[in-house]
């Protein structure tokens, strides 16, 4: 008997949980803040053209307006909160020739944009290759003449770490001139490398005496 009494107990409160559930789908469904004559108003504004007449869902909750707006373009599909009336989506369902022909002439710059060498055979012509070898010879000379100098170089070590330079060369590491300065200060010792056309320092290893 007692089994039974809670069971009908369990059966009663399901049924008022549903019951509310659906009265407040309804309610929302029936009663969104925003009127169909408002929605129509906004998308007028936002998106001038044709347009169907708006139907009311409820989405996660929530009332939402859907209609489809027919312009220049093509034609979309558009989703508006019923309560605030922002766009939650809008997708394309249908586009013009024009804008078809739009998009195939974007892609086609795209493409072009992607493989240069298609729209410029003369790119693989060794020949200008040549000519670019001579370029990159000429700028690597310009930059020769811009190389840091020894006392620059010494200056920037010398502001890392005060001592006294017993050691100053300039080398080349893939073609990159770096300049390799030894310092020492009493009982510690500092190896510094320089970018010679910069003059960043590129690393710096201490070596203290404890």
């Amino acid at each position: 008997m007692r089994k039974q009494i809670i069971w009908v107990i369990g059966a009663l409160v399901i049924l008022c949980i549903v019951g509310l559930t659906v009265y407040q789908t309804n309610a929302t469904t029936s009663n969104p803040e925003l009127k169909p004559e408002q929605i129509i108003d906004l998308v007028d504004v936002q998106y001038p053209g044709q347009h169907s007449e708006p139907e009311l869902s409820i989405e996660n909750g929530e009332p939402v307006y859907q209609m489809k707006v027919t312009q220049d373009q093509g034609v979309y599909s558009l989703k508006l909160n019923g309560d605030t009336g922002q766009v939650i989506d809008l997708t394309a369902i249908e586009k013009t020739a024009n804008n078809q022909e739009e998009d195939k002439e974007k892609q086609e710059e795209v493409k072009k944009e992607e493989n240069p060498a298609e729209e410029n055979p003369e790119a693989d012509d060794p020949e200008p290759a040549e000519e670019n070898a001579e370029d990159k010879s000429d700028n690597q000379t310009a930059e020769n003449d811009a190389m840091l100098t020894h006392e620059e170089v010494r200056e920037i070590a010398l502001k890392e770490f005060p001592g006294e330079v017993t050691d100053l060369e300039l080398d080349s590491d893939d073609g990159v001139y770096i300049y390799e300065i030894e310092i020492v200060n009493g009982e510690d010792e500092a190896s510094i490398e320089i970018d010679a056309y910069t003059g960043k320092v590129v690393m710096i290893e201490i070596d203290r005496d404890d």
